[in-house]
């Protein structure tokens, strides 16, 4: 009796431990790329209707799809024991390019752009759309990079490689870090832009580089933000929309926001500024 009731006591200790796994359905167009908490899952397709993760730890997580060309869309997501679906929307066009526009009916050739490329430690092989450079000074300079988004990597002995993407924008220079000690790669875009944010409903709440603003008017104009990639919240009530949004040196990102049923919930577009 004295080790039936020991039993049940262990039982009782271990049970709350437990943890759980649960499912994610993102239901999307094939050829996206996903995205769990940062890290690459996965390319969907037509046979997955998506694509399917299975056994993703309880808790909230982030997922991030991708597509070339086009503004990314994040989730929020409380995995449970019940599967959960996470519908993709239609992607809003990327950031423009800044070109010099069209001469005689031909689109004059954007000039390249240049990267700066920082890393810890110093000395390091970096690899660029599958060339490698032998990295053995502070900073390595590549000039000539044709406009778009490129595969850097970076790996030395003793390190685990690590890898990323980063877009070169005509006449612009960009500095990349590649961060072997901390495992990442972090982009670093040069200049400054500004944010307008619209909603509906008007009143909202946004959270946008660590500060939290009450919108109150029909248009919140932030300017002087640095150039790059960066995170927004926007808050109505008990509902919440994100996503990143890329700022461009000289250009207004305006991100539509919508609360209401029917209605894109979060879309970007970009004007000179």
């Amino acid at each position: 009796m004295k080790r039936l009731l020991w039993l049940c006591l262990l039982i009782l200790t271990i049970v709350p431990t437990l943890s759980f796994a649960g499912d994610i359905q993102v239901a999307c167009e094939p050829g996206l790329r996903v995205y769990l908490d940062g890290k690459f899952v996965g390319t969907s397709s037509s046979k997955d209707d998506g694509l399917f993760l299975a056994d993703v730890p309880g808790g909230a997580h982030v997922i991030r799809v991708e597509k070339d060309g086009f503004v990314p869309q994040s989730f929020q997501v409380d995995v449970k024991k019940l599967p959960i679906e996470v519908k993709v929307e239609a992607f809003s066009p990327g950031p423009p390019v800044p070109h010099d526009g069209e001469t005689g009916g031909a689109t004059v050739k954007e000039p390249p752009g240049t990267l700066l490329v920082t890393s810890a430690p110093q000395e390091c092989v970096v690899e660029i759309d599958g060339k490698d450079e032998n990295k053995g000074v502070p900073i390595l300079r590549i000039e000539g990079l044709a406009v778009g988004e490129h595969q850097i990597a970076f790996s030395k002995p003793g390190y685990d490689r690590i890898s990323g993407v980063v877009t070169i924008q005509p006449r612009v220079v960009v500095t990349v870090r590649g961060d072997l000690k901390a495992g990442k790669v972090e982009t670093i875009h040069e200049g400054m832009g500004s944010l307008r944010v619209i909603s509906t409903p008007q009143h909202c709440t946004v959270r946008f580089l660590g500060v939290t603003r009450e919108k109150i008017h029909a248009r919140l104009n932030l300017s002087y933000i640095p150039a790059g990639e960066h995170r927004i919240v926007v808050l109505w009530k008990n509902l919440e929309v994100s996503g990143k949004v890329m700022i461009i040196n000289g250009y207004r990102t305006t991100v539509v926001v919508s609360f209401m049923k029917g209605d894109k919930p979060f879309v970007v577009s970009y004007e000179r500024e």
